[in-house]
């Protein structure tokens, strides 16, 4: 079985993020937005899709009213 080690923890503080307590995934972690984690919290909220917002801003508005 293998384990990761982080190379900014030490003694179970975040040496990257103002050394608050590690808790991976958290925003400032090198391993945020580069990782799907089960806690909905810690990942990345999506981006928007261009393709459908460029299309929703050129629609005419409806002139049926």
């Amino acid at each position: 079985m293998a384990s990761w080690g982080c190379p900014h923890e030490a003694n179970g503080v975040c040496l990257k993020v103002n050394n608050l307590p590690c808790d991976t995934g958290m925003k400032g972690c090198i391993l945020y937005g580069r990782f799907e984690f089960s806690n909905p919290a810690k990942n990345r909220p999506a981006k928007p899709d261009a393709r459908n917002t460029a299309e929703e801003k050129s629609e005419p508005p409806d002139s049926s009213a």
